[in-house]
């Protein structure tokens, strides 16, 4: 095996600050932008599934003859984010006629991490 000389800059342990200090404002840059993006697009999710929650409900509650499920399926196919995701729909209502002039109804909506809640009155 042939025996080769590095030169003297490269095997010394002196580095240049400003170098050093670049270097690590990249990397902490580059993660504090990923968390950043990460952060804002959960949140983006999380409203739009609650803004499906409200406006299925405030349908429903105007339309009390109409399907709340149909409901939700119309503005959850008008979501980006979860056009073509599945959604679990909990409808409670008390007391349990849910057409009932009084009635109270409670949506929940969750679709992975995210959940979103809505709750109405029938006129």
């Amino acid at each position: 095996m042939p025996n080769v000389k590095c030169p003297r800059s490269l095997e010394s342990e002196k580095g240049s600050i400003l170098l050093e200090a670049s270097g690590f404002v990249t990397l902490a840059f580059g993660l504090l932008l990923t968390l950043s993006l990460n952060i804002f697009d959960l949140e983006s999710r999380q409203l739009g599934l609650e803004q499906i929650a409200r406006n299925a409900t405030r349908f429903y509650l105007l339309h009390p003859g109409s399907d709340l499920l149909t409901a939700v399926a119309d503005f959850q196919a008008l979501d980006g984010h979860f056009a073509d995701e599945r959604v679990d729909v909990t409808i409670r209502c008390q007391p349990t006629d849910c057409l009932a002039s009084g009635a109270q109804i409670w949506l929940e909506l969750k679709a992975g991490e995210n959940a979103a809640h809505a709750f109405g009155v029938i006129p």
